[in-house]
């Protein structure tokens, strides 16, 4: 049968673990899932920029070459120069 003295001796030997204490283990993931969320960020923001470069590269060349400021010669060249970088 057990006694109230067993439960507390018990509870005595097994230390603050026993009523919840010790390091929360949940806060390295965490803290690993932020880490890479904020790589995940940084890195996206970056190449979406230079994505955004190219793309605005492009219309501007095919703009001019719409208003006959550049020649089909000089827009294909241009245009392989952009698909190159």
């Amino acid at each position: 049968m057990i006694t109230a003295a067993t439960l507390t001796t018990a509870a005595a030997a097994t230390g603050p673990y026993w009523h919840g204490g010790g390091f929360p283990f949940f806060v390295v993931p965490a803290f690993f899932f932020l880490a890479f969320f904020v790589v995940f960020l940084v890195f996206g923001v970056f190449r979406r920029g230079s994505w955004r470069a190219v793309a605005d590269a492009r219309a501007i060349l095919a703009d001019r070459f719409a208003r006959g400021d550049i020649s089909a010669e000089e827009y294909r060249a241009r245009l392989s120069e952009l698909s190159r970088k």
